[in-house]
């Protein structure tokens, strides 16, 4: 009977009222009480601090509660005849204690001596895993460990940096995608798939490979890449990858409509450069036969060899002509003629970490070269030709001039007539180079392309260019560095989208060439999964 309210109380009444006791006496835990290790405990019950925590000097254990009873309880049930034979307050017993103290002392030295050589040793094990997986040695080469020991070691190290990479796409505003397909040693197809992330808040780039999968959908997945998130992916131009009903472009759109595809821009200019005219087809097949002449014969090789050392030659061998990957047929013909003629522009557009609006610039500036070039040929100057004019003494025919002009000029032709899926980004290079100076019209092309609020990006720009602060863009030293001075959240997305862009699939082609390497005849039976792990480690 409640004597405030004048009513009798029932069992639902009583556990209402005595509710918030109950969870006041729930919530207290001896950790909150502040109970600390007293001094006096170490001569009635042998017990000193570690880490905070009562420790039993007898029995070398953590004893859980700070309280006299407790301590006195474990004391008399365990060490019941150590009070026998030191009895309280007796120098034996001080002495007894005071050896014990230091003891521990001694002993808890040692495990830390020994646990810091363990994690040296566990530390270099490591390193020396690192080193192999960098080199793309075989497990066996660890000499001082043991084949599992290294699989392993570099097994838990791309996971780790599978865990590091899975955190910066969550928090990165745009993902871009290159993809590329070849067959290792033992022909088995390898879909390789590059990301390059940005993060709208520190501009922060990151390029890491993801998982080799044979469908993108899954690697993504599995990364937690959202779709919604993916820019642009670029390819090598394959039917298979750039199909409008069936490839990679067409399943990914699928999920993501507004998704960019582009063609890499290095094999396009491989496709521009290559001989159309009969003459000059005529000239590089008969070199390309010499060549494979003396490479494909062990013997005629050998001597060849020995020619170029017998007569001081700047190469030291020749170099094979292949119609794929980059079409090295200028480099072929350099180390026959000394002729270099694309090779610049080629070596140009290849590199880690190159920006989309780097290479177009270089295509840019080679298609007005071929124009100046044309120009020159029409009129007999061979500035540009160096070896040409040695060849022919400054003076050219107009048999010859014509073949000349009529080669570059189908050369300027083609690099003009490709390189259409760029165009639609090409303003973006303008727009993260010099913002302070973009033309506000111009947004409306930006946003309808990348799937942004027109009005608010044209807002945003304006009012960053209405505080005239271009002495940001003078001051910095990388793009990166000035947009992350820069206000406005559109912006930014749109500067992080352009960034992401993948402009070739260099990178692609340069993890196939590590493939080879590690994946040799010698290893053909090494797992994708450990291939996988050791061409995370190797980038």
């Amino acid at each position: 009977f409640c004597l405030l309210c004048s009513k009798i109380l029932g069992k639902k009444d009583e556990e209402n009222t005595n509710e918030g006791t109950r969870a006041n006496k729930k919530r207290r835990s001896i950790s909150n009480e502040g109970r600390r290790v007293l001094e006096e405990w170490k001569n009635q019950f042998a017990v000193n601090e570690r880490d905070g925590q009562p420790f039993c000097l007898l029995c070398s254990k953590i004893l859980g509660v700070c309280k006299t009873y407790n301590l006195k309880r474990h004391f008399d049930t365990n060490h019941a005849t150590f009070g026998k034979n030191y009895p309280p307050g007796s120098q034996e017993r001080a002495l007894k204690i005071t050896s014990l103290e230091k003891n521990g002392i001694a002993e808890q030295n040692t495990m830390q001596a020994s646990l810091k050589v363990s994690q040296a040793v566990t530390l270099a094990m490591f390193k020396i895993s690192w080193l192999l997986a960098k080199h793309g040695k075989p497990f066996s080469d660890g000499e001082l460990l043991s084949n599992d020991t290294v699989t392993r070691r570099i097994s838990e190290m791309s996971e780790n940096l599978t865990e590091q990479l899975k955190t910066k796409l969550a928090t990165a505003s745009a993902h871009s995608l290159a993809a590329d397909e070849s067959t290792d040693i033992g022909d088995v197809a390898q879909f390789c798939i590059w990301v390059r992330c940005v993060n709208s808040e520190t501009f922060e780039v990151t390029e890491d490979l993801l998982p080799l999968k044979s469908a993108l959908s899954e690697a993504c997945k599995d990364m937690n890449i959202p779709a919604s998130s993916v820019v642009s992916i670029t390819t090598d131009g394959a039917p298979s990858m750039t199909g409008k009903h069936k490839s990679l472009v067409a399943e990914m759109r699928k999920l993501c409509p507004d998704l960019l595809a582009f063609h890499c821009i290095v094999h396009q200019q491989a496709l521009c450069s290559k001989l159309v005219d009969g003459y000059f087809v005529e000239v590089m097949d008969t070199v390309v036969k010499v060549v494979n002449l003396i490479r494909a014969r062990p013997l005629i090789h050998r001597r060849f060899i020995a020619l170029l050392d017998e007569i001081d030659s700047a190469y030291e061998d020749l170099i094979l002509h292949s119609e794929v990957r980059w079409l090295n047929c200028g480099k072929v013909l350099h180390r026959i003629l000394a002729k270099d003629f694309l090779n610049k522009l080629n070596l140009q557009l290849q590199g880690d970490e190159k920006h989309v609006d780097a290479l177009l610039g270089c295509v840019e500036s080679f298609k007005m070269k071929l124009g100046l070039y044309t120009a020159q040929l029409k009129d007999g100057d061979l500035t540009h030709f160096p070896l040409l004019n040695d060849a022919c003494e400054g003076v050219l025919d107009i048999q010859q001039r014509e073949l000349f002009v009529k080669t570059v000029s189908q050369m300027q032709e083609k690099f003009i007539s490709h390189f259409s899926d760029f165009e639609k980004i090409k303003s973006a290079g303008h727009f993260i180079r010099e913002p302070f100076t973009f033309p506000v019209e111009k947004t409306k092309d930006l946003a309808a392309t990348f799937g942004l609020s027109r009005c608010a990006l044209e807002d945003e720009l304006m009012d960053v260019q209405a505080r005239g602060r271009s002495h940001i863009a003078q001051q910095s030293s990388s793009v990166a560095e000035m947009w992350r001075n820069i206000s406005g959240q559109n912006l930014r997305l749109l500067s992080s989208k352009v960034l992401s862009i993948f402009g070739s699939t260099y990178i692609c082609e340069r993890t196939f060439s590590v493939m080879t390497r590690i994946k040799s005849r010698f290893r053909a039976r090494l797992t994708d999964c450990n291939l996988q792990s050791l061409l995370h480690c190797a980038f």
